[in-house]
């Protein structure tokens, strides 16, 4: 007898038996585990002779396949075999023994993960709301979905959350406890009895029986520990919901994203719930839950693997289900090869954005304008994408500046993706800019995710384009979208000159324009430029003032992505400096940006200048209290991450130095792995932060933190023409300046931190930077 259940999807993967497993929460709060047959074709192509000898090596294992035409995204459509798996879960078991034994051929389709196979085929995707018919054996027969991945308004389940921490970093020796929580109660499981340890939280999964475990460092240290208990104690121990299988283990690996090098922990992937690590993921970390889930919802990645990727792996994503939808073949291995270009066509497509040279300096009144989605709408616009680019069709458009036909006949594949990216990224921008409208019907925390997380994904749809990774990219496409760039910001800049706008900066999609006097016009200037480049631009702000810096190896030359200001709103905009650095002690940045709200507090551009002696002052007295010890460690860690491997480092850094401590404490330390540490007056000058604890007896290097805070100084007092050796000058008391009277320096109360700085730094005398000894 058939059943219908209605609710969303909320885990896929495959059955060796039966197929795949499907996870539903049902709307009647109930989870379901249910099974579903799916047959999985993939496709090899190649020589004649080679695909002659495969079929009858497919005859032999009782395969069933046949020759068809499928679809390939550059050479139109081609001969190849089509081989059919019943079970989609042995797909892939089959593909890897056919590769071994005719690796010369061309395989597409073959090593897709099977929830990519599934929700291609059902028309489906994660967390999307759907009625299924089941059989008596739970088996699925027909599903049918009621959501729309692009909905303003999606509607997510209950999903039961449990958050599971240690009480202290792993990093330096075993916790004292485990927290769990759920539903606003905590337990603490203690670790000195591990065997009651692991029965309890055993007993805590089955008594909750949560969807979601929410954990920190379950990656990199809980779940292994967990296991390596459970290992000792002969105890069963199984945190999936789908006790038939073990959980999927996945080892650390590194990758390069954007020219730096990340490092992934280890992965414990669950079954029938979910496990979300924020330290050792991307989406989950940079958007939340909601963010993961949308990042689901688009690519079609089941939700623990989107958890972990960045918005680049989601595009990808998109790629492959899109493909997929089309039935256009997907190798297993990036396939295309850039056509021949004379050395005058390279020199032209080998070029990014256009950046101009800033002015240095102050300057008041300065509008921002900026292109919205400049990228992704080229790519739209344009119809730029692998299959098109260096095509020429019935109509075909030609890339300025370097000549490249692009085929506009068909949709390719990433505009077809954009396309609805960018209608919704800028249905909710206008739903967040609302004053008037109703919007009690949105879920505006929702909203506020989705946003920036299509934001990034716009971004990152146009550097995959050249990514050598994307196989279903080009450079070519990436050099077009440069182009029209290139073309779209010199036409910006034209039309602001031509209404007398002084354009002060341009970076890639941006134009810093100072107002004198044309506010009325400033909505003129963005209808026009809308005219004349068919893309939309936003006047992001007006700016009270900005700071355009100097490069700190040559005043004269400007440095186009370092500045800082702030908007009449009050909201303050950095890019470039210390403030921005991952790896700046906290203490320094914070100076800085306490600096920095001294000038906006100024309310009269003209009368900036006069706050130079603040200025100077309020670092000096923070410098004052650096030297005395009065600014606890913790606002002097420094976060970096390693470049390589530390067998591959030539000359040991500060940071590698601490991740040898580390290694020698027992702890895994790889490329890409971000390592936190202190900066000492001894060898070996720097200290891991495991190491520190509240008796410790640390002797910062006080001379390297003073020059890192006059260098943040500098940052902030350079476009006030202040000579870098003068303030070295001020700092060691060898230069006079003035004080205005209404300047009052407050020092600040204990810092609310645990201060473990020795009893013998905290009485030493102040001492002198040596670089400005004199």
């Amino acid at each position: 007898m058939a059943t219908e259940i209605r609710g969303w999807l909320f885990d896929v993967y495959p059955d060796p038996g039966k197929g795949v497993v499907v996870w539903l929460i049902g709307e009647d709060g109930k989870r379901y585990r249910l099974t579903q047959n799916l047959p999985v074709m993939f496709y090899v192509g190649g020589e004649p002779g080679e695909l002659t000898r495969l079929c009858a090596y497919l005859k032999k294992q009782l395969l069933n396949f046949r020759t068809i035409k499928r679809s390939h995204l550059f050479q139109g459509d081609i001969d190849v075999v089509a081989i059919y798996t019943p079970n989609g879960a042995r797909q892939r078991a089959i593909f890897r023994k056919l590769h071994g034994s005719f690796p010369d051929l061309d395989y597409y389709n073959a090593d897709l993960a099977l929830p990519l196979h599934y929700f291609a085929i059902t028309n489906t995707f994660p967390m999307a709301y759907c009625s299924i018919t089941v059989n008596e054996q739970k088996q699925i027969t027909n599903i049918s979905r009621h959501d729309n991945r692009w909905s303003l308004t999606p509607k997510f389940p209950e999903l039961r959350v449990m958050e599971i921490e240690p009480s202290a970093s792993p990093l330096k020796g075993l916790p004292p406890s485990i927290r769990v929580t759920f539903n606003n109660q905590t337990e603490s499981l203690g670790t000195k009895d591990s065997r009651q340890l692991i029965q309890r939280f055993d007993l805590l999964l089955k008594l909750f029986d949560p969807d979601i475990l929410r954990t920190r460092f379950g990656d990199s240290w809980l779940f292994p520990y967990l296991f390596s208990i459970a290992k000792s104690e002969k105890f069963p121990f199984n945190p999936n919901r789908d006790q038939t299988r073990p959980p999927v283990q996945v080892e650390a690996n590194q990758f390069e994203s954007y020219g730096h090098l990340v490092h992934r922990d280890q992965q414990t992937l669950l079954l029938g719930r979910l496990h979300l690590d924020p330290q050792n993921s991307m989406a989950f970390k940079d958007w939340g839950l909601l963010g993961t889930l949308e990042t689901a919802r688009l690519s079609n990645l089941p939700i623990q693997n989107a958890a972990r990727r960045s918005a680049g792996g989601a595009f990808v994503g998109m790629q492959v289900a899109a493909s997929l939808k089309q039935g256009v073949l997907i190798p297993i291995r990036k396939t295309q090869r850039e056509r021949f270009k004379k050395a005058t066509q390279l020199i032209a497509a080998d070029n990014g954005g256009v950046i101009y040279k800033p002015l240095t300096g102050l300057h008041a009144n300065v509008a921002e304008i900026d292109f919205f989605s400049m990228y992704p709408h080229i790519m739209t616009g344009w119809n730029i994408s692998a299959e098109t680019v260096g095509v020429e069709g019935e109509e075909t458009r030609i890339t300025p500046g370097i000549d490249a036909p692009i085929n506009q006949d068909r949709k390719g594949i990433v505009a077809d993706i954009l396309g609805p990216v960018m209608e919704k990224r800028r249905a909710i921008k206008e739903i967040l800019e609302s004053k008037n409208k109703n919007t009690t019907s949105y879920n505006m925390a929702y909203l506020e995710t989705a946003y920036e997380f299509l934001k990034g994904l716009g971004w990152v749809s146009y550097g995959y384009q050249g990514f050598s990774g994307n196989r279903i990219g080009s450079i070519e496409a990436h050099e077009a979208i440069n182009a029209v760039s290139r073309d779209v910001i010199l036409r910006a800049k034209e039309v602001a000159e031509e209404m007398d706008f002084e354009v002060l900066h341009l970076y890639v999609d941006s134009l810093f324009i100072r107002l004198q006097g044309n506010e009325t016009r400033l909505s003129d200037l963005l209808r026009e430029i809308k005219r004349r480049t068919g893309l939309r631009v936003d006047n992001e702000g007006i700016l009270k003032w900005i700071a355009f810096l100097p490069s700190k190896q040559n005043e004269e030359m400007p440095v186009p992505n370092c500045y800082y200001g702030v908007f009449q709103t009050g909201e303050f905009k950095y890019r470039g400096i210390m403030i921005r650095r991952g790896d700046t002690p906290p203490f320094i940045a914070n100076v800085q940006k306490g600096a920095i709200h001294i000038m906006a507090r100024e309310p009269n551009f003209e009368r900036m200048p006069s706050l130079v002696p603040k200025l100077v002052h309020f670092f000096k007295r923070h410098y004052q209290d650096l030297m005395v010890g009065v600014i606890p460690l913790e606002q002097l860690v420094i976060s970096q991450t390693l470049s390589r491997n530390l067998e591959d480092f030539k000359v040991i850094s500060p940071a590698a130095r601490a991740a040898l401590q580390l290694v020698k404490d027992g702890k895994s330390v790889n490329a890409g792995q971000t390592v936190d540490f202190l900066r000492i007056k001894k060898e070996p000058y720097a200290v891991s932060l495991h190491q520190v604890h509240d008796e410790s007896e640390i002797e910062i290097d006080k001379d390297w933190y003073g020059d890192q805070l006059i260098r943040a100084a500098d940052e902030v007092l350079s476009p006030f023409g202040v000579p870098k050796d003068e303030l070295f000058a001020w700092f060691a008391d060898q230069g006079a300046y003035w004080l205005p009277e209404d300047y009052i320096y407050r020092r600040p109360l204990r810092w609310p931190l645990l201060d473990m700085v020795s009893e013998s730094t905290k009485n030493s005398p102040p001492r002198l930077m040596g670089s400005i000894r004199r």
